[in-house]
Order: structure tokens, then C-alpha cells, then sequence
């Protein structure tokens, strides 16, 4: 090195040449510990061959647990859904369904028989009867509980109809102790 560079560089003459020195060591025996190092790697080799350590197998990727989870969960709600729809509709009253009732067919020979009606049952029509109730309006009482409670079920019509029945214009204006008449006609 020139010696201006080494005065530019605060480095002296002494640790140049140890610098020197160090790098022709690191030189001579990089060789060596590069052949020590491969026949070390060899023998751990034959040794890992020789003791028959069989790799393990390969765990199932996490895409295989994903698609597993999300079947299994379609599954599962469609199966929760369709309980509770099938435990709505049995628990639900049909009002507006009328079954009638199924009568025993009988085999008959081919031949039709007439019975005449009644004379005295044809022309005797008994009249509807109306009867209604009559209900105390009790504390959290509204006239949509009170159908609920009569009817089984909200239905608008027969709001009206208590409406009407007690000449009611406002049906939010109900007061402990009054008298309701409930037609149940309807």
C-alpha cells in the first residue's frame, strides 16, 4: 500500500501487515477445513442410510381440512334448518285447512240406493247462534293479546270485530277493570 493512503486511513504499517498475514492463514487452510467438513457430511450420511430412519409421511395439507369443515358445516345447517322447519310446521295450528272426515267406502253390486230425505229435516234450518263472552281487561292487557288469548292467533278481522262490539275508536285506549264483549262467532 502506499503510504498516503495508509496516512489518509489512520491505519498503520503493523496492522496492515497483520490484515496480510491473517489473509494468507485463512488462504492456506480454507482448503483443509472444506475437505474436513465434506467427510463429515459423508459419514453423517452412511450413518443416517445405515440406521433406516424411514421419513415420515407427509401430513395432509391445510386445504384438505378447510373443504373437510366447510361440507361438513353445509351439512349440518341444512339438517338444523330442515328440524326446525318440520318443528314449525307441526307446532303451528292450520285454521284455514279443513279436513273432511274420511268416510268407510263400501263395495256395492252395481246397483244404486236412494234414501228420501227427512221432510221434517229439510225444512226445520237452525239459526246460527251467536254467543259472546264477556272479559275483564287486566293490567298489560292490549286488544291484540286479548284476541291471541280468544282466537288462538293475531288476526286483524277480529280486532275489528271487539272493536266494533264494544263501539271502540281508539283499541289502544284500553283501562284496568273495563268490560269487553268478545263475539265469538268469528
Amino acid at each position: 500500500m502506499k503510504s498516503t493512503t495508509l496516512r489518509r486511513s489512520n491505519i498503520t504499517r503493523e496492522k496492515v501487515a497483520m490484515m496480510e498475514a491473517l489473509n494468507r492463514y485463512n488462504r492456506e487452510h480454507q482448503d483443509e477445513d472444506f475437505y474436513r467438513t465434506q467427510s463429515k457430511n459423508r459419514e453423517l450420511d452412511a450413518l443416517w442410510q445405515s440406521f433406516g430412519v424411514k421419513t415420515p409421511k407427509s401430513e395432509k395439507a391445510p386445504q384438505v381440512y378447510f373443504v373437510t369443515g366447510l361440507i361438513l358445516g353445509v351439512i349440518i345447517t341444512l339438517l338444523i334448518t330442515t328440524f326446525i322447519s318440520l318443528l314449525i310446521n307441526v307446532s303451528t295450528p292450520k285454521d284455514d285447512v279443513v279436513m273432511p272426515d274420511k268416510k268407510a267406502v263400501t263395495q256395492s253390486s252395481g246397483r244404486f240406493t236412494f234414501i228420501p230425505a227427512d221432510s221434517t229435516s229439510s225444512k226445520k234450518v237452525s239459526p246460527v247462534t251467536v254467543t259472546n263472552e264477556e272479559y275483564v281487561v287486566k293490567e298489560g292487557d292490549t286488544l291484540e293479546s286479548i284476541v291471541i288469548r280468544f282466537y288462538g292467533s293475531f288476526d286483524m278481522n277480529k280486532v275489528n270485530a271487539i272493536q266494533e262490539a264494544n263501539q271502540m275508536a281508539n283499541p289502544n285506549a284500553l283501562s284496568i277493570g273495563q268490560k269487553l264483549i268478545i263475539p265469538m262467532n268469528q
